[in-house]
């Protein structure tokens, strides 16, 4: 094995990974992606561990960002009077890692993501990757967001990248009597329109990556 490789700056945004997205009904009858917990847990540990092998600084390469939904519905899942407004087990923060709560679709409106980022950045051009749920929602408008304000970007215009990796998210069907669209196909749908703002990832790859960097 070789020496580890560069690490640019990077983030790692997961959205919305809560309790209340675990409804069996609620959202739809059937999900995409049986994987997708085990996929984002992975993703997780490993982000961790490339944290921590890290030299310690005040100005940290690597952040974890979760991402938190705060319906208005008082009836939702997700109101922040539920109990499935809580972060799934394996999902839950620990340390210092950073909590946005949101209100809408996209993680950018209403708080101060996208400053967070710019701050982390620092300038210089880096890597965003985004997991969670849903694929077809918040994950996927965050994504276009993050590709349309180029937060990744270094500040003289350097192309950063924003990576959405698409088997660490999950979409459930849509559609109500015969006019409906199966989750899987909901899912590759919305992955494929995202190539305009994103690469897409898989999270053996990405893994891997992060691997490589380990010190």
């Amino acid at each position: 094995m070789g020496p580890p490789q560069p690490q640019p700056r990077t983030a790692f945004i997961l959205i919305d990974v809560q309790q209340g997205l675990t409804h069996p009904t609620h959202w739809g009858p059937s999900r995409s992606n049986p994987s997708f917990e085990r996929n984002a847990e992975s993703l997780l540990a490993s982000y961790r561990k490339l944290i921590s092998s890290s030299p310690s600084s005040s100005q940290p390469r690597h952040k974890i960002i979760h991402v938190q939904h705060s319906s208005l519905s008082p009836t939702s899942p997700l109101h922040p009077s539920a109990p499935g407004f809580a972060f799934q087990t394996f999902a839950q923060p620990i340390n210092d890692e950073i909590v946005i709560v949101k209100t809408v679709n996209s993680s950018f409106i209403g708080t101060n993501l996208e400053e967070i980022l710019r701050e982390h950045f620092a300038g210089e051009p880096g890597k965003l990757y985004l997991a969670g749920l849903t694929t077809d929602h918040c994950v996927n408008t965050t994504t276009r967001m993050a590709g349309n304000l180029k937060v990744a970007d270094g500040k003289g215009g350097e192309e950063g990248e924003v990576v959405f990796v698409e088997d660490a998210t999950a979409a459930w069907r849509k559609g109500v009597g015969d006019e409906w669209f199966d989750a899987e196909v909901v899912h590759r749908v919305h992955t494929e329109s995202l190539r305009e703002f994103a690469t897409i990832e898989k999270t053996e790859g990405v893994v891997g990556e992060w691997e490589g960097w380990v010190n």
